[in-house]
């Protein structure tokens, strides 16, 4: 190993940093060591350099992958996120509702036509109510049942962000952004909240890190094509849990992001005939069938509860629009000193640093002016955002110490 790698890997797996006790311990366990092991750490993501067993490169979309190690992150994840999901009643009228749809689903064996005291209910697509009524039919009808879907949702989030992170900094970081983010109360919260925010916030943040994956491994010459249907698969499950923002949200952030960092190579590798086929088959079968079955399905779907219901008051929570930016402030108080280190000028030099800081920042501003009066999903996408500003702002912290 040359002088610069070891001077590289040395900054990795340097003590220091908020939960540096936790990582250290977590290391050992994930990778079946002592706690008192030493960790092993991925050399700079920037250099194009492999190795083997210290990547973390899922078999689908990051690459190849440690499944043991793999599934006891997720089962930590999932541990976390559901240990206290039984413990309060369903609250209403949000969660009773979307609870007795799913239900309603099982009870009647009609798995297509959500339903809801027997009548059509096409609020919102059927994502949510096929996993909540797959969850009783396993689990029984009990609240961590009725909670499976913002769980996953939740669980879905955090693990793309810990991997991604992982390919592109390390594992240290990796688990210090992993931290972060699950620590954050409105995420936590979230995730034991039976409505589709939290899903729909888990399908739009698996699909930008998927979409930035695949960014940066083009600017890499990696290979990328996998990423890519992975993103386009779960861009389609987000418009199966929420309608268009499974598909707009990801799109405006990267698209904006790549048009201000002029990266045209990127932008046209993005756009891609397969992946778009593959998502219309996994999100258009389902509305075709229901507007076959209910000819005016398609307008009261797509017009009324995409288009007026942003146009018109009366659907929305309405509240001013800085109530919204001190939700945000003050359930990212835990780590707000590196959120805000992360957006100061002049900060990194680094390439890499100043395009992920970008992305963060059109990440932000995106879901704020997108979702203004869907508090839930705002802070939960911006907790994700907060998450990964950690990442950049410690790798920033540590280039300017050396």
């Amino acid at each position: 190993m040359d002088e610069s790698s070891k001077q590289d890997t040395a900054q990795h797996v340097g003590a220091g940093g908020p939960v540096a006790g936790w990582i250290g311990w977590t290391d050992g366990v994930v990778r079946g060591l002592p706690p008192s092991a030493p960790a092993r750490h991925a050399i700079s993501p920037w250099r194009v350099r492999v190795r083997s067993r210290a990547n973390w490169l899922t078999a689908f979309a990051f690459g190849r992958v440690p499944w043991p190690a793999t599934i006891t992150v997720a089962a930590l994840i999932l541990s976390w996120l559901g240990a206290f999901a039984w413990a309060r009643p369903l609250m209403l009228p949000d969660e009773g509702r979307y609870v007795s749809v799913a239900w309603e689903m099982l009870r009647s064996g009609d798995w297509l036509t959500p339903t809801l005291n027997g009548l059509p209910y096409f609020h919102k697509p059927p994502l949510f109510y096929w996993i909540t009524a797959a969850a009783a039919s396993v689990f029984g009808l009990n609240d961590w049942a009725a909670r499976a879907a913002p769980l996953i949702g939740a669980a879905s989030a955090a693990i793309a962000v810990y991997l991604f992170v992982q390919r592109w900094w390390g594992d240290r970081l990796a688990r210090s952004a992993l931290v972060a983010l699950l620590s954050q109360p409105l995420f936590y919260l979230g995730s034991q909240f039976a409505n589709l925010d939290m899903l729909v916030a888990g399908c739009i943040t698996v699909t930008i890190v998927l979409l930035a994956h695949v960014v940066l491994s083009v600017q890499q010459e990696l290979p990328f094509r996998p990423a890519l249907a992975g993103a386009y698969a779960v861009a389609g499950l987000g418009v199966l849990a929420k309608g268009l923002i499974g598909v707009v949200i990801p799109a405006l952030v990267i698209g904006t992001w790549l048009l201000l960092l002029r990266r045209w190579r990127p932008l046209k590798a993005l756009l891609w005939v397969p992946g778009v086929l593959l998502l219309f088959g996994i999100a258009a079968p389902w509305f075709v069938v229901m507007e076959l079955r209910y000819p005016a399905f398609f307008d009261y779907f797509f017009v009324v509860h995409h288009f007026k219901r942003y146009a018109e008051g009366g659907f929305n929570n309405v509240e001013p629009f800085w109530f919204y930016l001190a939700l945000l402030f003050v359930f990212a108080l835990p780590w707000l000193p590196w959120l805000r280190a992360q957006f100061a000028p002049g900060r990194t030099a680094d390439l890499r640093d100043h395009e992920l800081r970008v992305l963060m920042g059109v990440w932000i501003v995106t879901i704020i002016a997108h979702l203004i009066g869907f508090v839930l999903k705002v802070a939960v996408v911006g907790a994700v955002v907060a998450a990964i500003a950690l990442i950049v702002a410690s790798k920033s912290r540590e280039s300017g110490a050396k």
